[in-house]
């Protein structure tokens, strides 16, 4: 699923017409965006938890070419799931 499917699906269920519905996706991921970049957390029920933590730096080594490459400092995003998510009905 990429974001037009979104926005179709918002049409769908809302009943918005579809430049309405593509400004409310980008309103969403917008929010979401500046959420992180801020260090907020981002919760979304029954979907799962979205926050930032900081990078660890060090050195990594380019497998092609076994050159050691530096991890700069920095922020990454973690997305964890709502228990809903972890496990779907039927799957083993």
């Amino acid at each position: 699923m990429v974001k037009a499917d979104l926005v179709v699906r918002a049409v769908e269920a809302a009943g918005l017409d579809s430049p309405a519905a593509q400004d409310a996706v980008d309103a969403l991921f917008e929010s979401v965006v500046s959420a992180l970049a801020r260090g907020d957390r981002v919760v979304l029920r029954r979907f799962g938890m979205f926050h930032t933590r900081p990078r660890r730096t060090g050195v990594a080594r380019n497998p092609r070419t076994n050159e050691p490459v530096g991890i700069p400092r920095g922020r990454e995003v973690r997305f964890r799931p709502a228990l809903d998510l972890r496990s779907f009905p039927g799957d083993s």
